[in-house]
């Protein structure tokens, strides 16, 4: 089941959603400029599998990167540099092809939905630990940000 969270903690959402998901493949789509990510975690610049841009123009800077226990904190000190309020714009987490989440438009209400791979349990965790103010899970039809 696929849910719609309402984030509050974007930092912290992403970050226990990458550890969840080590060992996918995880997109970045926005303003990447400042961002020095160390070649050996890059995977693309371009679209794979799952992971496709989603603004068509203007044309964003896109990478895809390996997403593994010790990749995590070398990306997330880029997206930290690059910042989740206005450079990245789209954050897309891919584990064995799946879709497990899609945050757009800066994680904008609305706009974030998770895959079959993030249970209720691990939402109400993360709410209760303040990093979401809360959730509902996705009806039929509507897994698609």
């Amino acid at each position: 089941m696929t849910h719609w969270p309402q984030v509050r903690d974007k930092p912290g959402f992403l970050r226990r959603l990458m550890e969840e998901f080590a060992g996918g493949r995880m997109s970045l789509e926005g303003d990447l400029s400042k961002c020095a990510f160390p070649e050996d975690i890059v995977l693309a610049r371009k679209e794979v599998g799952v992971l496709r841009r989603n603004t068509l123009a203007p044309r964003q800077d896109f990478v895809v990167l390996r997403l593994e226990t010790g990749t995590i904190a070398p990306i997330l000190k880029e997206v930290k540099v690059a910042g989740l309020a206005r450079a990245i714009i789209h954050v897309q987490i891919d584990y064995a092809g799946v879709l497990q989440l899609g945050a757009y438009d800066n994680f904008c209400p609305g706009c974030v939905v998770t895959g079959p791979g993030i249970g209720a349990d691990l939402l109400a965790e993360l709410q209760s630990a303040g990093i979401l103010r809360g959730f509902q899970a996705a009806e039929a039809g509507q897994q698609d940000a």
